[in-house]
Parts: C-alpha cells; structure tokens; sequence
C-alpha cells in the first residue's frame, strides 16, 4: 500500500545481520532468535563507515618515513599514491564520500605494497543499501603495474619448501643414487647449527631433487648456484687433510645434476672431484682387512672398528663408492675414456638390500669379484637389490671398454679368449635380466641395466668388425669364426633394445644415464645400416626416446641435436 514501509522501525539484531536475513524488530526477542535459541543482542547505535579520522594522514606520514630510509640506503623511490584531505571531509554523523584532490606519480620501492585498512565491524549498520569506503584506492592492475618487485639475491628456504624437497629426493633421486640413509638425515636436516659439510649435502640434494620436479624447476639454478658457492666456500676454508663423507657425496649428486641438467664436460669435472676425493679416502677397500702399516699409510679415514662406526655409516661410505663407481663406468663409455678405478684393487662389499638400510640391519655382502665371474660362465644366483643389480652391469661395461681399449693388432690367443668369456657372460647375464625386464611394469634401474648389457653385445660385435686381427690366413678364419658367432646375438640384442626403449618411455624414474645408453646404440645402428632392418627401425625408436626426454634431461637434448642431422632416413621415417 501506498503508506506501508517494506519492514519494521528499529535496528536488526546482530544475529539476523550475521545470518544475512529479514529480522522482525521484536523486542525484547525476535523470531528468528526465538526459533533458534540464541541470545538476540541488538545495538543501539551504529560505527560509522570508513576509515576514522586522521587515518590517511598517518598513512601518509608513514610513507613519508619510508621515503626517507631509503633515501639515507641510496635509493631513490617514487611511490605512487593519492592524498585525501580526510580531516575535513569525514563526519561522524553523516557518511559521505570525497574525490582525492592531488596525485603524485612515484615508482614503488622493492618491498610488497600493503594497504591497511581500519578494523569495521561486519555488518555495522546495514539497512538494506552500501556505499563505498571513503578510501579512494587505484586498480589492482595499475598497482601491479607501478610496483617493481626485485628478487631477492639470497635464496629463501620456507619450511614448506624444506619439506617438499625432501621428499621429492627421497621419491624420484633416491632410486638411482640411494646414498643417504632417510632417518638419519631427517634428525640433522632441520638443525640450525649443522656443519658446513652437511649443509653443502643438503643443498646438493635439493639441487638434484628439483631437476626432477617442474613444481620447483625455477629454484634449480639458484639452487646449484648456492651448492657450488657453499662447496667452493668449504674446500676454500678446511684444511685438504679434513675431508668429509657429506662433502663427497655433494660432489656426486652435484656432477649427476651437472651431466643431466647443465653442461656434460661440467658434470665430469664435478665427477673427477668426487671420485678424487674417494680415492683420497680410500673408501675402494673399505672392507679390506687392514693392519698397523695400512692404517699409519692412511691419513683420510679412520679405522673401520666396530666400537668407532656402526653398520650404516660404513654402509653409507659402500654406497658413495660404488655411486661414483657408476658414474665413473658410464661416462667414460662415451668417449672411450679411461676409467678411474681398477676393478682388481677393489675390496669393498656390494651395497645391502634397501630394507636392511633402511631399518639398520646389518647384512655381510660379497664382493664383486664374488659376484661377476672372471673366467666361468656360471653367475651366482644371488637375489640383489637394483642398486646392485646396476654395479654389476657397470662392471660389464667396463670390462667390455677395457677390452676394447686393449684389441690387439694381431692374433692374439689371450684376446680371443677373452672375448669369447665375455661374450658368454653377457648371453648368460642377459637371460637372467630379460625375465625381470619383461615384465608389465618392471623396475626402471632393473630395465636400465638390461639395456646396458645389450649395448654391451653391441659393442663386442662392433670390435670384431673395426679391429681387424691381423691379415694373415689365420686372423682372417679368427675373424670370421668371431664374426658368426656375434652376428645372430647382436640381431637378438637390437631386438631387445627396441622393446626396451619402449618399456624406459614409460617410466618417469628413468636413470638419468640411459640417454648415454641411447647414444651408443644408435651409433651402432648408425655405422651397420645395412645389416638388417632391425637397425634401420632401431634409429628412429631412440631419436624418439631422446626427443620425449629432452626437456627431463640436457642429455638426451645433446644427443638428440648431435645425431639428428647425420641420419636423413631416420628423420624422413620419423616425419
């Protein structure tokens, strides 16, 4: 009706404002209070909107004060903000709003801006209509645009952050380089006063780790650049008779990241570092029986007595050995390098099963040359971890490279015999391997040493056809016999390879040495391309590995880009 209002005279309750619903005005209770059984609290006057009085102008001199600190540290800051003459125009009885008067234009300093606005009550006196706050402020868009936010020179580690990459090394890094045991480091990873060594362990494994994630991929480089700074710092400032285990195993995560992630020649100095450092510590024949003599001659270990070092800290130095020891066996495969470590002067155990690490159960290992025939064919039937799994085929690498190195240019006897106990090795070992890498879903590390012990095959064959033996009737028929021996083998091994190319592309954990792998099978494919067409199809199927974890591994990116030109059919086939 024309007189009638929309609602009752009076306030709301506070109830009835919280819940945002129609509120009857009954006194002393209304409805809604009644129904629900509160208490209804009505006020008797209403706070008034907007900031209070003299608000801006504090606001204003506190700017002021910040204008004149950064003055005095010699920068000169133009921020950007809006005066409003605040005194005159707010009433306490009447809400009106006013139009800023002046605006100066001033660029913003590097801290964050923040605009504090005055604590209101919710709903401090709504009668069905809203105004706006008296405070003009610009766009969320314009202050983004005027305030320059610098990042920051040191690197900031939250405890969200410190968490996160401790997990995610423990998750996707500790498959290929188990070397620190999880519940000790969890006791030491938080300490603020953590030595230096182990703080340089700490960032190499977040550096490592974050490689490995595309959440934290933009932290790697600063990352890196603090572990090279904190490790140059600590080789700068100790003396060169006290070197730690954490400072060794830094520099091997630090050169895996390296090979994978920067530069490879980077990643094999950092590698020479560790395995240096290794050697000064002579942790090769940590399980060696040592006497008075051996131990006066040794200045960088202590004595390995049981009252000194329980099973995990030697078992920890076993696993940084033989970590180094695998970067050592397939990096040089690329170039036909020299290896660091003989085999023959190794006297250290084979690392224990995960779950005897893990839970401090001491296991007594073999040794490898227990484990890897030298002369007989009959491998022992020993149930392995991957990590071990994976030395053992570091080993057969590394035989097979040492035998290349030492072909001799004419018959030999010794030569041929060797190569014939290889090569039955590696059909033995092969056999053994292609059960569990056959699987639906078998282990990447397990798939990983599969693969090398094909490229092995490979390269044997490849000896055979690039070192001629002599060119007498007898070097002829050696060769020839050599040659039908290894031809149905490397066919098989090339088989394999494909189906193991497309096993390795299914897994995210891949080793972060495959491409190395790659790389040497598709230089064999390269150099026999008219063997069979079996190396014709392997080309393309590596090209395609490396090409889909080129931005996983800087790797695969070198290798891809270094064979990608010289084979037009393998592109013409992958177009």
């Amino acid at each position: 009706m024309p007189g009638q209002q929309r609602q009752q005279p009076g306030i709301a309750c506070e109830e009835c404002r919280r819940r945002r619903i129609r509120c009857d005005r009954t006194r002393p209770q209304c409805t809604a209070c009644a129904t629900s059984g509160v208490e209804c609290i009505v006020r008797d006057s209403c706070p008034p909107r907007g900031p209070r009085k003299g608000y801006l102008k504090s606001l204003q001199k506190r700017i002021e004060e910040l204008e004149s600190q950064l003055d005095k540290q010699g920068t000169s800051p133009t921020p950007t903000y809006q005066t409003v003459d605040n005194d005159s125009s707010i009433d306490n009885n009447e809400n009106h709003t006013t139009t800023p008067e002046t605006t100066d234009i001033l660029e913003w300093p590097a801290a964050p801006v923040e605009f504090p606005f005055p604590t209101v009550e919710p709903w401090g006196c709504f009668d069905g209509s809203y105004t706006s706050p008296l405070l003009q402020l610009p766009p969320v868009d314009s202050v983004l645009e005027m305030v320059q936010i610098p990042m920051e020179s040191a690197l900031l580690i939250s405890p969200m952050l410190h968490n996160d990459l401790d997990q995610l090394y423990f998750d996707r890094a500790y498959a290929f380089a188990p070397i620190i045991h999880t519940h000790r480091y969890r006791s030491w990873s938080k300490q603020p006063n953590k030595s230096k060594q182990k703080t340089c362990l700490q960032y190499a494994m977040w550096t490592l780790a974050s490689s490995l994630s595309s959440q934290f991929h933009v932290q790697c480089c600063k990352l890196y650049a603090k572990t090279r700074q904190l490790l140059h710092e600590l080789e700068g400032e100790e003396p060169c008779h006290q070197i730690s285990l954490e400072q060794t195993q830094a520099w091997a995560l630090l050169s895996i990241y390296e090979l994978t992630c920067q530069d490879f020649h980077r990643g094999m100095m950092s590698a020479g570092r560790a395995l240096r450092l290794i050697q000064m510590m002579r942790l090769y024949e940590l399980d060696m029986s040592r006497t008075p003599h051996t131990m006066q001659l040794d200045q960088y270990q202590r004595p390995l007595t049981p009252g000194q070092e329980d099973w995990v800290d030697i078992e920890t130095k076993r696993r940084t050995f033989w970590l180094a020891y695998l970067i050592d066996r397939f990096t040089s495969m690329v170039d036909g390098l020299h290896m660091f470590f003989d085999e023959r002067l190794i006297r250290a155990r084979l690392p224990a099963p995960e779950a005897n690490f893990a839970s401090n159960r001491p296991k007594d290992m073999s040794f490898l040359a227990d484990v890897v025939p030298d002369v007989s064919v009959e491998w022992p039937h020993n149930n392995l971890s991957p990590f071990a799994e994976c030395i053992i085929g570091a080993t057969m690498c590394g035989r097979v490279l040492q035998h290349k190195q030492n072909a001799p240019t004419r018959p030999c006897e010794e030569f041929c015999s060797r190569h014939r106990t290889l090569n039955a090795l590696l059909a033995q070992r092969i056999r053994m391997l292609r059960i569990n890498a056959s699987l639906e879903y078998p282990d990447p590390i397990i798939a990983f040493v599969a693969l090398a012990a094909q490229i092995d095959v490979l390269m044997l064959y490849d000896l055979i056809e690039s070192k001629p033996l002599g060119t007498g009737v007898e070097g002829t028929h050696l060769a020839q016999a050599l040659h039908a021996e290894h031809q149905q083998q490397a066919l098989d091994a090339v088989t394999d390879i494909s189906l193991l190319v497309a096993v390795l592309g299914q897994h995210f954990q891949m080793h972060p040495l495959t491409p190395i792998l790659l790389l040497l099978g598709a230089r064999f494919s390269q150099s026999h391309p008219e063997l069979n067409d079996a190396y014709i199809k392997l080309m393309p199927s590596i090209l395609t590995m490396l090409q889909a974890s080129t931005g996983l591994n800087k790797l695969s990116q070198n290798f891809f880009q270094l064979l990608k030109p010289q084979d037009d059919v393998a592109i013409y086939s992958m177009r």
